[in-house]
This record gives structure tokens, sequence and C-alpha cells, in this order.
């Protein structure tokens, strides 16, 4: 089966969990037009201002955050359990020092709105238009959470920023979505 139309809210709980898995590949495409995967496991669907909303955190240590900050677009791509390895390389080389297309033979094609790339081997993916973003303060985090997930990072001053992105448009092989 294809990829077809899925509307928003339809298959969210499911979204969410395969988020939670870390077997979701955002792509950032700055201005020399390269773009880039990288692993995330954290982030948000909601509805707000009256659209539907993904929510990408990326640390501004990252590749990912130059690239995110030099475009107003982004997609999120899910991927099935077997591509495992290419989601650990994503998350753990910088495309700064490595070409993660080549090293993973994943291929980056075409959106349909938007000018950054989806994965063709994704079984589901959704193209962004950021709305609005938002620095993360450390003074406005509870405690328990920067010391489970920060502590280490504070003093570097690294911390992530949030990228709204008004889903424009989602589509999926709801057959796969529904297996994962």
């Amino acid at each position: 089966m294809g990829k077809t139309k899925i509307n928003f809210p339809n298959y969210a709980s499911e979204m969410i969990q395969i988020l939670k898995e870390g077997r979701v590949l955002l792509v950032g495409q700055g201005k020399d037009g390269k773009p880039n995967p990288m692993t995330i496991a954290w982030g948000a669907m909601m509805f707000a201002w009256n659209k539907p909303v993904f929510v990408a955190m990326v640390r501004n240590s990252r590749y990912t955050y130059k690239l995110m900050e030099e475009s107003n677009t982004f997609t999120i791509n899910f991927l099935g359990k077997e591509y495992h390895k290419e989601l650990s390389l994503c998350g753990t080389k910088s495309g700064f020092n490595v070409d993660k297309w080549k090293e993973t033979k994943l291929t980056p094609v075409n959106a349909k709105t938007v000018e950054t790339k989806i994965i063709e081997e994704a079984f589901l993916n959704i193209e962004c238009k950021v709305i609005f973003t938002n620095d993360m303060n450390y003074e406005d985090l509870n405690k328990t959470i920067i010391e489970q997930h920060y502590q280490k990072h504070i003093s570097g001053k690294t911390s992530h920023k949030f990228y709204y992105g008004e889903i424009l448009e989602m589509y999926g092989d709801t057959t796969k979505i529904k297996k994962t």
C-alpha cells in the first residue's frame, strides 16, 4: 500500500509511541540546500492557534540547530524497527562531520509542500512550517528534569530550542502505522 493523506490527529497516539522509541528522524535543511537527518525521541503533537502543530526540540550545540535556524521548514519522518542501525547513526554522529545519507543509504526526496527533504523509506512523513520558536530556560525548568537530563550541560550553556511547526502535510502507509 502506498502513502495516503492522514488527517490530524489521526494516529497521534501511535506516533507518540514511535517517537518515544526513538524511531523518528527530523530533517533540517539550511541555506546551502543540503538536508541532514537527526534522530529525535522528544517532541509533541498538539493543536494550537487553530492549527495542527508538531513541536521539535533541538539542542543548540547540534549541527541540525544551525540548519533549523537557517530555514523556516522541517520534516518529521517515522521509520520501522528494521532501521535501528540508521537511527542509531543519525543520533550519534554529527552531520557536520559525516554524510549521514551516504552512511545510512537512506534516500532524501522532495516533499510535497516544503523545501526540506523527506525520507523515502519512512512509512510516515510530516511536513512543517515553523510558526514559533522558544529557547528553553533552565530557571523555568523543574529541578528534577534538570538533574535527570541537563545537569552536565548547564555549565556549557547548551539547551534545547523548541520549534513549533504547523503541520502542512501528513501522509503515510496506515497499515504500517498500525503494525508498529
